[in-house]
């Protein structure tokens, strides 16, 4: 007769939580993921990182965070969370020459109109050389700000 149990059990529950760990930390941050909107219309995957701003209107437009700590190569998603007009700018005048360029040259310096709830706004940060990106939110209330912040990648 052998006797296993509870060691055996101990160390595959152990072993499914170091997995689990593993899993999590090794891919990033699971809530930076793309969903399956981004997946299927950007052919985005789980090494993409998305970073989420959501947009609001009322008296003042308002970006939720403010401010948005990216590593070039990231996304940035804004989305709509009411049903009025909003429309994100980037602050030419506010750029440094690079950042600037980067912007112009890949055609993200501002968004269309976005005109319902959920409505989106990708911006890919690939090559985006480091620093400060003042944006402006314009809409049915008065304008708001918000800054994404590029670091180096690694």
């Amino acid at each position: 007769m052998m006797y296993v149990s509870q060691d055996v059990s101990v160390g595959r529950t152990l072993l499914t939580v170091l997995l689990a760990t593993c899993l999590t930390s090794c891919s990033g941050d699971p809530g930076l993921h793309p969903d399956d909107v981004l997946r299927l219309e950007l052919g985005l995957g789980d090494r993409d990182q998305v970073h989420r701003v959501v947009i609001r209107g009322g008296d003042r437009e308002r970006a939720d965070p403010l401010e948005t700590v990216i590593t070039s190569g990231s996304y940035v998603e804004f989305v709509t969370a009411d049903w009025l007009v909003h429309e994100i700018v980037f602050e030419l005048d506010s750029l440094g020459i690079a950042a600037r360029t980067f912007l112009e040259r890949t055609d993200q310096v501002a968004s269309p109109p976005l005109i319902s709830q959920d409505s989106r706004y990708v911006v890919h940060f690939a090559d985006g050389p480091p620093g400060r990106y003042p944006f402006v939110l314009e809409g049915n209330g008065a304008p708001g700000r918000g800054v994404v912040v590029v670091e180096a990648g690694p």
